[in-house]
């Protein structure tokens, strides 16, 4: 199989994000040499894990799954009503031997009593949900490896922020100029070309009461993953990847009721793209290739989506409860589609306990699919040495379905235990 697509800058695009990028650390800089306070902190981490011993697959028993170390650095800056921050990160895998440098947020913030202004790289989260995606759709996944695959990391956005502020509500409006995709471990599929009308824009309101707090969402952008075609060559086939057009209208609420919190979340997308199976797309190709016909075959279809999630948090003393049901419905008939279901549904679970004052914590949480009971479970215990020192050990135990492994029994063969140790300033 080979893997196409087109470079991700062109020279002209690279050359107009270097001269951003430069002009805004001259900014960034000059900002932290008048401000009143400067502040440098950050995190050193080893992650270490290896497949399970109970595992299915005996060529997978033992083998590392993860060696990865992690600098990360953070500076922050202020000065009256401003502020700046700027944070990186270097990382080493030792599994694939290779290095990843990124800059994970760079931003200038302004904020008043009525109004605030962020630009620059940002990363911010929508919606109530916990590890679940329902209106959280404005910054892309992060899908290059099983250590943030499992944390459900999430990348940055280049962005501008407006903000309004009141005494119970708050207004956040976005303008997304440059698109960023999925972070994916192999494969990279040629961008949208940058330019204004393929901007993105999100919209946020929100409201806190004592009895209530709830959102209202808007997005009009693109899918983070791409729409793959698939061509028959001489040599084999022929993968390339679209990044289509999506919005998205949703809702959330949380009620606290004494140490109980309620919370809800819905999402609406209007004939939103989904993905057709691969061998529908070249048996439809190959068909038009006999007819002689120039219609063109498209990778997709259009249909309506709409997703919802109810949960509870109960926090009695030292104990942290959280369960969620959540729900997917696909409109219209699925028949040439990859989704084999219209209504995917699954539910999570996570408990924490805190011991020893703080200084032990035991926490345990998973997810099941209701469609092929298959699951994904997260034991871990870490321990605080000092106020910078941490050491967690745990496991990621991929469980599949009775009859089916389902989306997370078919990664059963990455089952790892692991051990982590982190020293923060």
């Amino acid at each position: 199989m080979m893997l196409g697509g087109a470079p991700r800058n062109t020279p002209k695009e690279y050359i107009m994000k270097k001269l951003i990028l430069s002009a805004f650390f001259l900014l960034f800089g000059f900002h932290c040499a008048i401000s009143q306070e400067v502040k440098f902190s950050g995190t050193l981490e080893t992650l270490w894990g290896a497949c399970s011993p109970w595992t299915d697959k005996d060529t997978a028993r033992g083998r590392m799954t993860l060696g990865e170390t992690s600098f990360t650095g953070k500076i922050d800056s202020y000065f009256g009503n401003s502020s700046a921050l700027v944070e990186g990160s270097a990382k080493y895998d030792s599994i694939e031997d290779s290095q990843d440098f990124s800059l994970d947020e760079c931003w200038l913030d302004y904020t008043s009593d009525f109004w605030g202004l962020r630009i620059g790289r940002q990363k911010t989260a929508w919606g109530k949900a916990d590890g679940i995606d329902i209106t959280n759709v404005i910054c892309p996944k992060d899908l290059s490896s099983l250590a943030v695959m499992t944390t459900y990391e999430k990348c940055a956005i280049d962005a501008v922020r407006f903000s309004v502020n009141g005494n119970q509500f708050t207004a956040d409006a976005y303008w997304i100029p440059f698109f960023t995709p999925a972070k994916l471990s192999d494969a990279k599929f040629e961008k949208p070309e940058s330019k204004m009308t393929n901007s993105e824009f999100g919209l946020k309101l929100s409201g806190y009461f004592s009895v209530l707090d709830f959102s209202f969402y808007g997005f009009y952008g693109r899918d983070d993953m791409p729409f793959l075609d698939y061509t028959m060559t001489s040599e084999g086939v022929n993968v390339t990847g679209e990044y289509k057009r999506m919005a998205m209208f949703g809702i959330d609420a949380a009620v606290p009721i004494k140490e109980t919190v309620l919370r809800m979340e819905a999402a609406f997308f209007p004939e939103r793209h989904f993905q057709k199976s691969g061998n529908f797309i070249i048996e439809e190709k190959m068909l038009s290739a006999e007819k002689l016909s120039s219609a063109s075959i498209e990778s997709f279809l259009q249909r309506n989506e709409l997703s919802a999630l109810a949960g509870l948090d109960w926090m009695p003393e030292s104990w942290t409860f959280t369960a969620q049901y959540y729900c997917d419905y696909v409109f219209g008939e699925l028949e040439k589609l990859e989704r084999e279901k219209a209504l995917q549904q699954g539910a999570t679970l996570s408990v924490s306990k805190k011991l020893l004052s703080d200084t032990l914590e035991l926490s345990f949480s998973g997810v099941l699919g209701l469609n092929d009971f298959d699951s994904f479970i997260k034991p871990a215990v870490t321990y605080s040495l000092s106020d910078q020192i941490n050491l967690s050990g745990g496991a990621y135990i991929f469980i599949p379905g009775p009859d089916k492994d389902g989306q997370y029994g078919s990664y059963k063969d990455l089952s790892t235990g692991y051990i982590k140790c982190k020293f923060s300033f």
